[in-house]
């Protein structure tokens, strides 16, 4: 089984010859973990040790190149639909002080020429092929406006209307140009929807539903309609609102995070597993990040024992790997994987 074909059939749920492995990485522990394996880059990880690093942000994803207005602040465009365009920075900028002030992205600002020829590129190295930046919902409000205005926006109807309005306006016709360009080679579409701490989601789960739940639903029809699947994150509690994610056609939730209420995997897997893939559920804050090499390995194990059962699991970290974990427990979790993959 090659390694594209390999991802696929375990989004979905077909049967696999190995568990494949995903993982994002970077700073010091990228460059350890690459020589440590003899690698140059992360795509050179599957050649020298069997690794497939899937992943919908990092070297296996091509992006439209933002040519817009400049926005006050931002230096770099490299990841255009998460932050550049909007000229936003979590926790440092929030841009979006007045409706009437503020000037939303269009999809004139992208250039989209380049899509199609990058995607082939990664599709030729025998890799799922990412894009499409998907962040319309409640963390891009968050992002936008910050948490001291966004608790009073959802209870304004005026204002959601509005915003959500002007938000739909852009998404569409962006994604619509997105896949328009992409000639078919787009395999997944990345998502965030951050919506919960480790007990509670942050907002009601009814006003989601209000609010952003139509726009999402709208953009992942686009995806579904030109084949591609969609990848959603949501690291904190979200158990409320799982099934609307498969409602509106989510095909694998990231990162499963067992510390988080509702989110042990063997739940997860007997209520959703046959509707939903998942990726990640390996502990990254109390064992990769905290334990010793053993520790990550037996980790490993009952992370793959929970979740991969009949197919659908993807095995990887309940977070990315953050440049200071030790890298000794990176390697490790990546041994374990390779040792205990084979299905």
């Amino acid at each position: 089984m090659k390694r594209r074909e390999r991802i696929l059939a375990a989004i979905e749920h077909r049967k696999v010859d190995k568990i494949p492995i995903g993982f994002d990485i970077s700073g010091e522990a990228k460059e350890k973990v690459l020589a440590y394996f003899g690698a140059k880059e992360l795509g050179e990880l599957y050649e020298k040790a069997g690794i497939e690093g899937f992943s919908v942000w990092d070297w296996p994803s091509a992006q439209p190149r933002y040519v817009g207005p400049r926005r006050e602040g931002i230096t770099e465009y490299d990841r255009p639909m998460a932050y550049g365009c909007w000229g936003k920075i979590c926790e440092e900028i929030y841009p979006l002080k007045s409706l009437d002030t503020y000037r939303f992205p269009k999809v004139e600002d992208f250039d989209f020429s380049h899509l199609k020829e990058e995607l082939t590129e990664i599709r030729q190295k025998d890799m799922t092929t990412a894009s499409g930046h998907a962040g319309c919902g409640w963390l891009h409000h968050v992002q936008m406006r910050s948490y001291d205005n966004v608790f009073y926006d959802v209870i304004d109807d005026d204002f959601m209307e509005e915003y959500m309005g002007r938000n739909r306006e852009f998404y569409l016709a962006y994604f619509n140009a997105l896949f328009e360009n992409a000639g078919g080679m787009i395999d997944v579409i990345r998502a965030d929807e951050d919506v919960g701490g480790q007990e509670s989601m942050l907002l009601s789960p009814d006003l989601w539903r209000k609010w952003y739940k139509p726009l999402w639903k709208e953009v992942f029809d686009i995806a579904k309609k030109h084949g591609a699947k969609v990848w959603m994150h949501s690291c904190g509690y979200c158990y409320p609102i799982v099934n609307d994610f498969i409602e509106i056609g989510v095909d694998i939730l990231n990162p499963v995070p067992p510390y988080v209420r509702d989110s042990e995997s063997k739940k997860m897997k007997s209520e959703f597993g046959a509707r939903l893939a998942f990726d990640g559920g390996v502990d990254q804050i109390n064992v990769i990040s905290l334990g010793t090499p053993e520790d990550v390995k037996k980790e490993v194990k009952r992370a793959m024992d929970d979740l991969s059962p009949d197919s659908g699991y993807i095995v990887g970290p309940s977070q990315v790997f953050m440049p200071k974990t030790p890298v000794e427990n990176i390697i490790a979790f990546f041994k374990a994987c390779l040792d205990y993959s084979v299905k």
